[in-house]
């Protein structure tokens, strides 16, 4: 009786198997090049920020009049504000067009409030801007759309809520308590709403350096198949930067709100670009995974010098628009280190 045998190769011959190629994230490292873009870049910002208000007061000293330093100071409390919640996204690699439509949408309905059930009812705005952002958060990680395309439809449909909850009209801030409280000074020099924006910008620079998920921010901008395959939850951690940019943005729209006493449907809109601008000027990439709160700071500060500087002097605005871009551009040619990236788009 025969045996078949199976038809293979002989028992001495032994088959092997390539293994499939796995992905190993490159390490990061600090190269002496990188290190020196590094201090050339923080150079160059405190350059900025101190040469600037030198040279505007030389073309008028009101530069530095006290009237003028607490209208700088107040810009600077709103969009400071505007550029936080804008910072987390852009480190990740994403970006956020809803802003300053948030910053609207949150002005308007803490005034509608305020017209109904008090001036205290305008606190209720921030758990809105909350949930308007993880809006933004969960279409973006869940249904895995760009986050550009999304935030820039999200940024019509806000505008036109407001647009409509308002009548097209401002709204006018009631009288209250919280009117006062928002006009006050730190010894009668520091408006009170720059330390809020202050304190809040402390709690994100900690946020983002000290905790686990602001590392991941970081990792999910710096490469994030590989924050993925080390067992990051990056929908989760996206939902959560960009519900925190709402939070952000519902807080400058009561800051303004307060500060103008009317919201307008699109008192925000101003607020998109120079946040952006300041975000980039302070040396972190639209491509993400560098940077960080602290040199946004520095950014906002710089935007607002050289945005009242060029008012103060009486520039036309057609002539402020070019300098602010050609700064813009200058700002991105000196911080942005292009050794750090293969590509740039």
């Amino acid at each position: 009786m025969s045996i078949d045998r199976p038809v293979g190769p002989p028992d001495s011959t032994v088959t092997t198997v390539a293994p499939a190629p796995s992905f190993t994230p490159m390490p990061l490292r600090i190269t002496s090049a990188t290190a020196k873009h590094d201090r050339l870049q923080t150079v160059f910002l405190v350059a900025a920020l101190l040469i600037l208000p030198i040279f505007f007061t030389f073309l008028n000293p009101q530069y530095l009049s006290p009237g003028n330093l607490d209208s700088m100071m107040r810009q600077t409390s709103v969009l400071l504000l505007v550029v936080a919640a804008g910072t987390a996204p852009i480190l990740m690699g994403s970006i956020d067009l809803s802003v300053g439509a948030i910053v609207s949408l949150c002005a308007v309905c803490a005034a509608l409030l305020a017209h109904s059930f008090g001036q205290a009812a305008v606190l209720i705005a921030l758990p809105l801007g909350l949930l308007i952002g993880l809006l933004n958060g969960v279409i973006i990680s869940y249904i895995k759309l760009p986050s550009f395309l999304v935030t820039l439809g999200t940024s019509f449909a806000f505008a036109g809520i407001a647009l409509l909850v308002s009548g097209g009209f401002p709204v006018q801030l009631v009288s209250g308590p919280l009117s006062a409280f928002f006009q006050r000074s730190l010894f009668g020099i520091i408006p009170l709403p720059l330390i809020y924006a202050l304190i809040l910008w402390a709690l994100l620079i900690v946020f983002l350096r000290r905790t686990a998920t602001g590392r991941f921010i970081y990792a999910i901008g710096g490469n994030e198949r590989a924050a993925k395959v080390n067992g990051v939850n990056v929908r989760w951690v996206k939902a959560v930067a960009f519900g925190a940019g709402g939070l952000c943005c519902a807080l400058a729209g009561i800051l303004v709100l307060f500060s103008t006493t009317a919201a307008t449907p699109d008192i925000g809109n101003s607020f998109l670009l120079p946040s952006i601008a300041a975000i980039v000027m302070g040396g972190t990439p639209l491509s993400g995974g560098q940077g960080g709160a602290a040199r946004g700071l520095v950014g906002t500060l710089i935007l607002v010098e050289l945005t009242n500087g060029m008012l103060i002097i009486g520039l036309p605005p057609a002539a402020q628009q070019i300098v602010q871009g050609l700064v813009v551009i200058l700002a991105v040619l000196l911080t942005f280190n292009r050794r750090s990236v293969a590509i740039v788009k």
